[in-house]
């Protein structure tokens, strides 16, 4: 888990560690721009924003303006710039309110729509823009482009939201859980500067979240990490659920319907905010008109969240093709002058839907056009153990065709008095290491289920699910869910990782388990996968409590979340049902 939390959903989330931008041409140069470092931009209350302005050191006449709205400080755009000027687009950066030379305060994931819609248009109307402003940048720079799209601004002609965080559905909190990657970035956008140091000292904040971890102390402890944002983790985390506190950040329907712009939307298969891009996407396509809709493209890459910006062949132990790399800031430009200019149509966007399918036999990009249409079929595998026995690779339950009739329950025991060593975390860490055995990272507390070896090639097309029916014995817990292929010669694959909080089972309403009742707990934030499983291997199923210092401590007692202690916690045993009335399941998406 805490390889999972740590490495794909955590460091990676906001894209607040990433560089500038990657290397460009040697011919791209700062001589080829003009720059003007700080024009102060008004909004509607009288708050002025601060803006970076790359122009083309030549100009014959007005150019479209391509603007980032950013709270990681306006200079970040200096050398991806000269590739958009070169291109015959004029760049802009601006700081987002309260941050950098920005007037006004900062509040963290809000307020940037009316901002930045009012930015949109004063850019629109100088001398040097034709008229036609493009929304532009990544993870919170992507959000920032869906709520300024909310707002209709008349003049924004295109977006680009790429790995866009949903706040309250993939950061800071998901399926009610929390994570202390909130108080490293809080620090990180605290004040007026960068504080790019303290949020890239990755054992700083690994050691500060094992102390608390260790301790036993309430997770809002962690809230004097936050740096100047403390108030805003304190306001945070008393939001668990995707209430309507979070909902306030996020378009409604109408506000989606009234969008009619092109668009291209940028996630990756292990982005820790593609939950929150393919959520905008798919809000967008259920209330869009019809010639909006048709607007609408998305590009899929077998990449995590920096990848998203700057793909690479390595990651996590996995090594793709090199056709997975792509320039995305030229593929962008090459859109831009597509849907803008009358240019020729990027052979990478050549459908709505355009996706990389990797794994045997696989790994070229695909096109299509509906995401809906990539999935033909659906294949559910039921969890069994006929010995009642399913906690190692020994004793592994089985994953079968069809519900068993009579069969026991399995179970595990969550004790969050007792964390976890040290060793269990490194276990995990390596989990796709071929010299690891997987079940060392779970610490022997959980239940594992194993396919047969697949008769045939079956390609992974889609949100694969995992509904447990089960119960427990305490008011609530944290349960972790894990998918994972086993090839013929014995590696492992981690195709998914999930994780839900009991009192949260459906995201929205909180409410306390009744103990001793068989409840449906559904994993449903699985990432969207294409990937070809080859002949012969075997799919298996973990299922355990969260447990680690990654995520927000779970002590089982029911009581306020956030404010319970070690001495408030209760160990709850855990049931997962197998029975016919009461089956658990793992679900697959399918391609034909």
């Amino acid at each position: 888990m805490y390889r999972i939390f740590a490495s794909l959903l955590l460091i990676t989330a906001l894209g607040a560690a990433l560089p500038a931008t990657a290397a460009v041409d040697d011919a791209v140069t700062a001589q080829a721009m003009d720059v003007t470092l700080q024009q102060m931009i008004p909004l509607r209350d009288g708050v002025h924003l601060a803006a970076a302005i790359w122009k083309p050191a030549i100009m014959t006449k007005p150019l479209p303006v391509v603007m980032v709205l950013t709270p990681y400080i306006r200079q970040e755009g200096q050398t991806r710039a000269a590739k958009f000027t070169q291109a015959g687009y004029i760049y802009v950066t601006v700081d987002v309110r309260g941050r950098g030379d920005s007037e006004g305060v900062y509040k963290p994931l809000w307020g940037n729509g009316p901002d930045g819609a009012d930015v949109v248009e004063w850019l629109a109307k100088q001398p040097w823009c034709d008229g036609r402003v493009v929304t532009h940048g990544g993870s919170y720079r992507g959000m920032v482009q869906w709520q300024i799209m909310a707002q209709h601004p008349k003049h924004l002609v295109a977006a680009i939201p790429t790995a866009s965080v949903y706040p309250g559905y993939d950061f800071p909190v998901t399926h009610g859980v929390e994570f202390p990657y909130e108080a490293q970035w809080l620090a990180f956008t605290s004040g007026k500067t960068s504080n790019e140091a303290v949020f890239n000292d990755g054992k700083y904040w690994q050691a500060k979240g094992e102390a608390l971890y260790e301790a036993g102390k309430p997770y809002a402890d962690f809230a004097e990490t936050a740096g100047a944002n403390k108030a805003a983790f304190l306001e945070w985390i008393d939001h668990h659920g995707y209430d309507s506190y979070w909902a306030a950040y996020n378009p409604t329907p109408k506000q989606y319907a009234g969008i009619d712009i092109p668009i291209l939307t940028i996630t990756g298969y292990f982005d820790g905010d593609q939950p929150g891009a393919l959520r905008y996407y798919r809000e967008f396509m259920q209330n869009a008109s019809a010639h909006a809709k048709a607007q609408h493209y998305l590009l899929m890459g077998p990449w995590d969240h920096p990848g998203t910006r700057y793909p690479q062949k390595q990651l996590n132990g996995l090594t793709f093709a090199d056709n997975s790399v792509l320039d995305i800031d030229q593929l962008q430009i090459d859109w831009l002058n597509w849907v803008l200019k009358g240019g020729k149509r990027p052979e990478a966007i050549s459908d709505r839907v355009n996706y990389y399918a990797w794994g045997e036999g696989a790994d070229e990009w695909r096109h299509a056009p509906t995401l809906e249409g990539l999935t033909s079929r659906t294949q559910k595998l039921y969890f069994s153990s006929p010995d009642s026995d399913a906690s190692d690779p020994y004793h592994a339950g089985q994953l079968v065709d069809a519900p068993q009739k009579d069969e026991q329950a399995d179970g595990f025991v969550s004790d969050p008095s007792k964390p976890r060593s040290h060793a269990s975390l490194e276990a995990e860490n390596n989990i796709q290491d071929s010299q690891v055995n997987p079940f060392d990272a779970f610490g022997g507390n959980r239940v594992v289920y194993m396919s047969q070896p697949l008769a045939e090639a079956e390609t992974l097309a889609g949100w694969p699910r995992i509904v447990v029916n089960a119960s427990m014995d305490t008011p609530d817990v944290d349960l972790f869910a894990e998918i994972q292929v086993v090839s013929p010669d014995g590696k492992t694959v981690v195709l998914g990782t999930d994780v839900l909080r009991a009192r949260f089972k459906d995201r929205e309403h909180e409410q306390l388990v009744k103990q001793g009742a068989i409840d449906s707990y559904a994993f449903d934030g699985f990432y969207y996968m294409v990937h070809r499983i080859s002949k012969g291997s075997r799919l298996r199923v973990i299922v355990t409590p969260v447990d680690d210092p990654g995520a927000e401590r779970n002590y089982n007692s029911g009581g306020r979340l956030a404010y319970e202690k070690a001495s408030d916690a209760r160990v709850s045993h855990v049931s997962v049902h197998l029975d016919a009335a009461h089956p658990s399941w793992l679900e697959l998406p399918l391609a034909p």
